[in-house]
């Protein structure tokens, strides 16, 4: 990309304004021919030069009609866009490394059909996306993540070539959307501790069938886990947890067990990777960070791993 080209995208998105919900309209589309339509915008010329040296009316008739098709191609592009609302919805929050997913929503009001291109700015992967009249569609947008934290929505190019292939119209858009990237996970299965009748350590030992508290499903949960009463009366899906899964001795995962880990990211994907091995497995445990501490209670797990991936105050 030439830096023209990047100063040009830089001023473009410097004066966008950053939306929750988007109206397309005359201000925000931008329009230009293809190569195609550059081709025959060529051809119409020569042939209106041709007319010009040896008085053909003929000539004329097919430079004006050449002329007239590249008009009513602008016209047709840029209804394609205009009036199309979009907003965008962020996916499940992901560990650092894995592929995050941005649902991008499109509505048309009108009653025009629209074929429709979307990509993130700079990826050259166009994903097509037909809309019927009064209808709405949706788009899956991925993108690498590297670091933990707050991952935003890049700016996203909306395009169209329809119906003729001749012009391009094309509008770029920021959108407000954002979702939570973990810690790597770094296996280390050396460290932890345990606390339970006198503070020693060791394995979970079982209690009884004694409920303990409501948590989210997962996957792999039997019947018996789910709470048949909860989901009848709000229609969410929720687990109970019991005693027994738990046991009765509380997995220690603290910042004080890596004292010799000098880097603090390696710290936290360790500490990460031994909540997501005592979620498997069911045991009961407390994160301890110096500046915060979640014990055993619901939806424990997104409450640590959030804990771990803003520590330090990570934008």
């Amino acid at each position: 990309m030439s830096r023209f080209r990047e100063r040009l995208q830089r001023w473009l998105l410097a004066r966008l304004p950053l939306e929750e919900r988007c109206e397309l309209s005359q201000r925000r589309i931008y329009l230009l021919p293809t190569r195609f339509g550059l081709l025959l915008l060529a051809v119409g010329l020569a042939v209106w030069v041709g007319a010009l040296n040896y008085q053909v009316s003929l000539a004329y008739a097919l430079a004006f009609w050449i002329v007239s098709l590249v008009l009513v191609a602008v016209l047709m592009a840029y209804r394609q866009l205009s009036g199309l609302r979009l907003r965008a919805e962020p996916g499940a929050a992901v560990f650092a490394g894995d592929p995050a997913c941005f649902r991008l929503v499109l509505e048309n009001p009108s009653a025009l059909q629209r074929q429709l291109q979307v990509h993130l700015q700079g990826d050259d992967r166009r994903l097509p996306c037909g809309l019927a009249g009064q209808g709405s569609g949706s788009v899956e947008l991925t993108l690498p993540t590297s670091g933990r934290g707050w991952l935003a929505l890049p700016a996203c190019v909306v395009a169209s070539e329809a119906p003729f292939g001749l012009i391009r119209a094309w509008a770029v858009l920021r959108l407000q959307s954002r979702l939570l990237v973990y810690p790597a996970l770094l296996p280390d299965a050396a460290r932890g501790g345990s606390e339970g009748d006198g503070g020693s350590g060791g394995r979970s030992r079982p209690g009884g069938d004694d409920f303990s508290h409501l948590d989210a499903y997962r996957h792999g949960d039997t019947p018996r886990q789910i709470a048949w009463k909860v989901l009848a009366r709000r229609d969410v899906l929720t687990s109970k947890r019991f005693a027994s899964e738990s046991g009765g001795d509380l997995t220690l995962i603290r910042w004080s067990d890596y004292g010799a880990e000098a880097d603090a990211e390696r710290r936290l994907s360790r500490m990460a990777w031994r909540v997501e091995q005592c979620e498997r497995r069911q045991q009961r445990y407390r994160l301890s960070l110096p500046d915060d501490e979640i014990g055993p209670q619901p939806r424990q797990r997104e409450q640590a791993l959030s804990a771990l991936a803003l520590f330090g105050g990570r934008p």
